[in-house]
C-alpha cells in the first residue's frame, strides 16, 4: 500500500549560514564515516532547544528507506532560481526535491517530483509487491548535476529493476535512461537454467547505497 511519510528539516543556530556543504552520498563520503570535517558552526553551546530543532516538514508518498541528500545553490528549472535543495527517494518510487530553507509560497510544495513507475502509476489503495520503490540511497554527481538511483517495480506479474540518471535541477531522465538491469553468469544454483543463473528483479534487491567512484556509479 502507498503510505505517507514525513521529511523534517532542521533549524540552524540563529545568525548562522545554513548548510553549505553538499551531502552527495550516504554518510557523506566513500568510506561512509558520516563525518563532516568542514563543520565550523555547530557547537554544544548553540545546538540547543531555542536555536536548533524542527523548522518544518513535508508529507511524501511512501516509506523512506533512503538518506536524504543535500546540494546548495542549485538553479532549479521550475523557477530558474537558486535554491538549497534536499533530495529524497521513497519506497513508492517517487523522488522529491524540496527547498531546504523554506516551505512557504512557491516552496510550499516540491521544487520537482519525479514518478519513476513504468508499469502503472501509483494510486491510493494500489498494492504492489513489497520490494518496490527505491531502497538504496542515491548518489549525486555534482560535475554533471546528475542523481543516480535504482528503482524496482513488481505489478501484475511484471518485475522491473532499473538504473536512473536524473537531472537534479528538474527531475528529468538523462543519458537515454532509465536502463533495465539484467545479468547472466555461469552457475547451477537455485533458479539456474542450462548452466546459467540470471538476475531476478523480484528477489535480488539493491539495498546498500550507491557510490560514485572515479565517475562510475556502483
Amino acid at each position: 500500500m502507498f503510505t505517507l511519510g514525513l521529511i523534517g528539516l532542521l533549524l540552524c543556530p540563529a545568525g548562522s549560514a545554513r548548510g553549505q556543504v553538499s551531502v552527495l552520498t550516504e554518510h557523506n563520503d566513500t568510506m561512509r564515516t558520516g563525518q563532516n570535517t568542514q563543520e565550523t558552526i555547530l557547537t554544544p553551546a548553540n545546538v540547543n532547544p531555542t536555536q536548533f530543532g524542527l523548522l518544518f516538514s513535508h508529507a511524501v508518498t511512501g516509506e523512506i528507506f533512503t538518506q536524504p541528500l543535500y546540494v546548495p545553490n542549485v538553479t532549479v528549472a521550475k523557477d530558474q532560481t537558486a535554491h538549497n535543495v534536499i533530495y529524497l527517494a521513497t519506497m513508492s518510487d517517487i523522488v522529491y526535491a524540496f527547498d531546504a530553507d523554506s516551505n512557504g509560497g512557491v516552496d510550499a510544495g516540491p521544487l520537482w517530483q519525479a514518478n519513476l513507475f513504468a508499469i502503472a502509476p501509483p494510486s491510493p489503495g494500489t498494492t504492489y509487491n513489497t520490494n518496490t520503490g527505491v531502497q538504496g540511497t542515491p548518489v549525486i554527481d555534482p560535475t554533471t548535476n546528475t542523481m543516480y538511483l535504482v528503482s524496482s517495480e513488481s505489478f501484475n506479474g511484471t518485475d522491473l529493476y532499473r538504473l536512473h540518471a536524473l537531472d537534479i535541477t528538474s527531475g528529468a531522465e538523462k543519458f537515454g535512461g532509465p536502463v533495465q538491469i539484467s545479468a547472466t553468469v555461469p552457475g547451477t544454483g537455485s533458479g539456474s537454467s542450462a548452466g546459467s543463473l540470471s538476475f531476478n528483479p523480484l528477489y535480488q534487491w539493491q539495498r546498500p547505497a550507491l557510490l560514485l567512484q572515479n565517475g562510475v556509479s556502483t
